[in-house]
């Protein structure tokens, strides 16, 4: 389908558009492993912060805790990870199991694949450009709503 002008010069939709199509690569990669995009997320943030709670690891998917309880058991079920004593007798650390880490290594090269090839027909250091102009967008989130204009009396 055409798109027109407005669409094109649109920076949040062509973001959409990429971000679609690397949700679905990266669902092809990780599809042998039974894993979702988020899944693989919530492991990587595991992995890089032994022993974060629940409440943590939502914050950071920016889901709520209810949800992060959803992701921490299916991949508590899968033997990825494991629950602790927290800093307290309510909360849980999470840990990568060893089968968790021994599979790591065979996920992130499927989905490193897939995000190379999402961004093939740029060059080494177009890739990494995007990649930290990309960055610097996500580091500004959230942003205060905008305000809206008060109607003239």
């Amino acid at each position: 389908m055409k798109q027109g002008q407005d669409l094109r010069q649109l920076v949040g939709y062509q973001l959409q558009r990429a971000s679609l199509i690397a949700e679905r690569d990266a669902r092809r990669a990780l599809e042998p492993f039974g894993l979702s995009p988020a899944k693989m997320t919530a492991l990587l943030l595991i992995r890089d912060n032994p022993g974060c709670d629940q409440t943590a690891l939502g914050h950071a998917l920016g889901i709520n805790r209810s949800s992060a309880m959803r992701q921490v058991n299916i991949l508590e079920e899968r033997g990825l990870i494991e629950r602790r004593p927290g800093r307290d007798a309510r909360t849980n650390a999470l840990h990568l199991t060893a089968s968790g880490e021994e599979q790591m290594a065979t996920m992130l090269a499927a989905i490193n694949a897939a995000d190379r090839a999402l961004v093939e027909t740029l060059t080494g250091e177009e890739a990494v450009l995007l990649g930290a102009m990309l960055e610097r967008i996500a580091r500004q989130s959230p942003r205060p709503r905008p305000r809206r204009a008060l109607p003239d009396a």
